[in-house]
């Protein structure tokens, strides 16, 4: 790179490209075996060996800091009120266009600029002067707090933030570059030019869940199916009275600053022999969004995500030759996760660290991973429905035998929670119902002996490993006098250490956005049944009153209202609910979709919605084998009218790389749905957008913020099943989607008659066919679904928290 002064000129080494990167130079797997325990979140894997840097670096944005500056009212066009120290140019190594970021605080010294410029590639730095913002296609700039903090009671804290210049293209709208600033770079979006006047597809504009964060950037969820579980990596914490949530004020969530010691063992399929045994000890401080885990024993057979290189890798007939020994029963490993990074520590061999180690100096060596946008658990994850693709069921009360580490077992009352992930498996939290003060009340009492602690939790495999029982011990709160326990990198780097981020990021492999296959599943025992399962989001929260919903659960009464309706209907999500039935005259499928919460985006335009017809009932966004997905593409962009369109398309291999291209391909590519030979009776419905009069009859499934695809399409003979996906957009050009997910529909009665008969449908035969919408990745897929949950056509990231 170069360096630029007023005086001088510096030219140092060139840029690194991962284009070049030869399979000797890849990064190592990031994770020692005794590490993968600790993490109990699926597509791991994928996550820790792709990075979280492709989604940015798709919309030209660097991704290096994990730190989300807090949002200032008065920043001005440079983003930033701090003076600028300088800047740098470099070119962007997805897209080869210029790119530039300011240097912003008096805490930058020249070397520091020096260093970071020549991260990029081609990077000139230059002091002094900042980036130019003339063009018109800039949207504005991604401000990030690159601050460390002080070190010692005598240092003060740093003042540095990056500055990023974005850009609008067409694969870059304003609402595109504003999520990408916040969710994958963690900063604050500060739009300029027609991003600041709205006129250019968003911008600035409140987040969807203002009314729910906290001032100081508190309460903020992680997006998709992570925010089911997870805290954003860039909220600055969680609290116990996050506004306008479920749980507000709930005696039944989680403490925010407490340890225990845990115990986990791990169960395989159909049995319950243990597999695998790991104990330690948790220190949270939710409240600043850390934890700390100190692991003291594993032994047995591990299958689970992460696994990576192995010493030992498990060959008997039970493990499918998929799984890790480990016998780690003496010496300790600690993971930290503060906001959107992952520490791992090392510890010399004879130094006989101790459970909660602050001595720096027994530490063998350090690594960290960014995690982007997966910050920890929130404390209240059992208790709501928020996030993408999960559902909860309050189960009330039990006695349960709890293994106490002084007396052995004895009963306990627990309040049960069970909440629903991803991969149709539901994870089990039981809460201590008695706590010692509740019966006699005492004013006097402890905060302790009024505590519903976290007792026992029941984990489930979700795919990708075995299930797990996890019990907590001896539990503590914990004050901000007990930070030190988090702070043993920056005291480690303080004294010498090096902490460097270890990643496999580089390498000749395609970066893909896509759902990998999954080539050894493992089944689970805590499987969803539909016998079993319904929404019951209670929370015993004073604040919260959460809207009644109606429940049917006779099946003798779904079949008459779906025989009524002519099309049965199942509700494959939150978003997306299927009317579907068999003309025997026309050898069609007749289906309507309905995409509920369907808001327009900033410049009044929809997002894009999309229907996949998977070749198998493999979750994969193309054929594993090879070749394209057929898929039906609603737009709604400028030029295409008031109501949204349906276009037949093929969504290309390509486009799991986020190409440009591809996207662009499958725009050409596309014809308007009605055109085609075997799809007929075409029709959008989107009232939010149409001030025209409906005059076909709507569905009773139907609001004002649903959006309607109705079609038939020739099959020939009645289908067994189809097996079907669905995405929906952030915005109306192709890129980045809010969700995604996987489907069957497996039940095709016959629609009615012209004359508007409906044919009888038998009950019993209704109730064999119920259609079970069932998300692929719980029996198919493996590994994570790459980097980023907000990605076109990606795979969700795992609900499943990281405990």
């Amino acid at each position: 790179m170069k360096f630029l002064a007023s005086t001088a000129s510096l030219l140092a080494t060139t840029a690194l490209s991962s284009s070049t990167t030869t399979d000797a130079a890849k990064a190592p797997h990031p994770l020692h075996p005794k590490f993968r325990s600790q993490l109990k979140c699926p597509y791991a894997e994928n996550w820790l060996t792709k990075g979280a840097e492709a989604a940015a670096n798709e919309l030209g944005i660097d991704i290096s800091s994990t730190h989300q500056h807090q949002q200032n009212s008065n920043r001005k066009l440079l983003g930033s009120d701090l003076p600028i120290a300088g800047s740098c140019t470099y070119s962007n190594s997805w897209t080869g266009d210029k790119s530039c970021m300011n240097f912003h605080g008096e805490s930058w010294t020249l070397d520091a600029m020096v260093e970071r410029c020549s991260s990029e590639q081609d990077g000139v730095a230059s002091q002094g002067v900042g980036c130019e913002d003339t063009s018109d296609d800039v949207s504005g700039w991604c401000v990030k707090d690159v601050s460390t903090a002080a070190t010692s009671m005598m240092s003060a804290p740093e003042m540095k933030e990056e500055a990023s210049l974005m850009m609008l293209s067409a694969m870059a709208s304003c609402d595109n570059n504003k999520m990408a600033c916040e969710a994958f770079v963690q900063g604050t979006f500060v739009a300029i030019g027609s991003c600041a006047s709205g006129a250019g597809g968003g911008g600035s504009s409140a987040s969807d869940q203002a009314d729910m964060t906290m001032e100081g950037n508190k309460c903020i969820i992680a997006p998709g199916a992570i925010g089911a579980a997870h805290q954003a990596g860039f909220s600055k914490g969680y609290s116990t009275s996050c506004p306008n949530t479920p749980a507000q004020d709930s005696p039944y969530m989680w403490p925010l600053k407490w340890a225990a010691n845990f115990q986990i063992k791990n169960m395989g399929f159909g049995s319950d022999d243990i597999k695998f045994e790991s104990r330690g000890r948790t220190f949270y401080a939710l409240d600043k969004n850390w934890k700390r885990s100190d692991t003291t024993y594993q032994l047995g057979t591990l299958r689970t995500v992460g696994q990576g290189p192995c010493e030992n890798i498990a060959g008997d007939s039970d493990s499918n030759g998929f799984g890790c020994v480990l016998n780690n029963t003496d010496g300790m490993s600690t993971m930290i996760h503060k906001g959107g990074t992952m520490y791992f520590i090392d510890w010399k061999e004879d130094t006989a660290p101790v459970v909660g180690e602050s001595d720096v100096s027994k530490i063998e060596g350090c690594s960290k991973i960014n995690m982007a946008v997966v910050g920890n658990i929130r404390s209240d994850w059992y208790l709501d429905r928020r996030g993408d693709d999960t559902d909860v069921q309050y189960l009330g009360d039990q006695h349960v035998f709890y293994p106490d580490p002084d007396e052995g077992p004895i009963p306990m009352l627990a309040k049960q929670w069970r909440k629903k992930d991803f991969a149709s498996q539901y994870f089990t939290m039981s809460m201590l119902g008695n706590p010692p003060n509740k019966v006699d009340k005492m004013a006097d009492a402890s905060v302790e002996d009024n505590m519903h602690w976290p007792m026992i939790l029941n984990i489930p495999g979700e795919g990708f490993g075995d299930d797990m029982l996890q019990v907590y011990t001896n539990h503590e709160l914990l004050t901000d006098e007990d930070d030190d326990l988090f702070m043993l990198v920056e005291n480690y780097i303080e004294s010498g250490g090096e902490c460097p981020e270890n990643n496999s990021f580089n390498g000749d492999d395609e970066i893909t956005v896509s759902p990998p296959v999954q080539e050894v599943h493992i089944p689970s025992n805590l499987e969803v049944e539909e016998a079993s399962w319904m929404t019951n989001e209670y929370t015993f929260s004073p604040v919260w009153q959460v809207p009644m919903r109606p429940v049917v659960t006779d099946m003798g009464a779904v079949a008459s209202v779906s025989a009524a309706m002519s099309k049965p209907a199942t509700e494959v999500s939150d978003r997306v609910t299927v009317e579907s039935c068999y003309d025997e005259a026309t050898k069609s499928v007749d289906m309507s979709f309905h995409f509920h919460d369907i808001d327009p985006t900033a410049n009044g335009r929809l997002p894009w919605m999309a229907i996949g017809y998977r070749s198998s009932e493999v979750c994969a966004m193309t054929p594993p084998s090879g070749g394209v997905t057929p898929i039906v593409l609603i737009t709604h962009l400028e030029g295409e009218g008031e109501v949204p369109r349906a276009h037949s398309t093929s969504l290309l291999p390509t486009a799991k790389t986020l190409s440009p291209d591809a996207f662009a391909s499958m725009y050409m590519l596309a014809r308007d749905l009605g055109e085609t030979d075997d799809h007929s009776d075409v029709s959008v419905i989107a009232p939010q957008v149409s001030n025209a009069a409906v005059s076909i009859t709507r569905s009773s499934l139907t609001t004002d913020d649903t959006v309607t695809l109705n079609f038939k399409r020739v099959v020939g003979e009645k289908p067994e099943q189809l097996n079907l996906m669905y995405a929906i957009g952030m915005s109306a050009e192709l890129g980045i989607h809010t969700t995604r997910k996987c489907f069957v529909i497996n039940a095709f009665p016959a629609c009615s008659s012209p004359d508007g008969e409906v044919s009888v449908v038998d009950s019993t035969k209704m109730e064999d066919a119920a259609i079970k919408a069932t998300l692929g990745s719980s029996s198919t897929t493996v590994s994570m679904v790459s980097t980023f949950v907000t990605l076109a056509f990606s795979c969700m990231i795992g609900v499943a928290v990281w405990f």
